[in-house]
């Protein structure tokens, strides 16, 4: 088993073990969600038919809740948790199509999605398949159309928890290229970027402190 295998095993059987409560603990950052998404479909008319892909759906709540519900719109949610799939599919519309697996498992024709977003996502995997990941998206957008994703704030390589939020089961991964690397990857990979900020999100810890953690947005357009 290769270490990025390894590492997607590990991550699938934490997000198995913590699904509900990670749907709860992230009830704090719902609002940030919701804004960028709403900021996103500004960019498009409201008449037009939108395909949208999300990587990293979880149990699809709000933000594959939110755009289950627009009119003229196909939604395609990806997780590599079966759990959490399994909760999405109480939350969703039988409209929304649901596909359980690793996201660079993933394979769409050219120019399939007006948008896609990756909300909390990315940042699991290798950095290396970070860049394989975006270059992907590229080309599955159609021109003109609008990645939204957040990612580390910070520079590094790897890090890991094997009891993140409580977990006893899998190692939760992540790994960044910091705000400068993540601007030059967009870039060389041809995006324009068009909103470029970091946010700062207060996480609750297990001993019932808050932890600060800058978060990377980024919503950026193919040209």
């Amino acid at each position: 088993m290769t270490e990025s295998t390894q590492i997607k095993a590990d991550i699938k059987k934490a997000y198995d073990a913590i699904a509900p409560k990670y749907l709860t603990w992230t009830e704090s950052t719902h609002k940030v969600r919701l804004g960028y998404v709403e900021t996103l479909l500004k960019n498009f008319n409201s008449t037009s038919p939108l395909s949208i892909l999300e990587l990293g759906c979880g149990a699809g709540v709000p933000v594959t809740q939110h755009l289950s519900t627009l009119p003229n719109t196909t939604v395609t949610a990806n997780d590599i948790s079966s759990t959490q799939i399994s909760l999405a599919k109480t939350h969703l519309p039988p409209s929304v199509t649901l596909i359980q697996g690793d996201m660079m498992e993933l394979t769409f024709s050219n120019e399939s999605f007006n948008a896609v977003l990756a909300m909390y996502s990315i940042f699991h995997l290798p950095r290396e398949e970070q860049v394989t990941m975006l270059t992907r998206i590229y080309a599955w957008l159609k021109p003109g159309g609008l990645l939204l994703a957040n990612f580390a704030a910070g520079e590094f390589e790897n890090e890991f928890d094997a009891a993140w939020l409580g977990g006893k089961d899998g190692v939760v991964h992540w790994s960044g290229w910091g705000v400068e690397g993540t601007r030059r990857v967009l870039k060389e990979i041809g995006f324009g970027i068009v909103i470029d900020e970091v946010v700062q999100d207060e996480e609750r810890e297990m001993d019932g402190g808050v932890k600060k953690v800058d978060f990377h947005w980024v919503m950026a357009r193919k040209v």
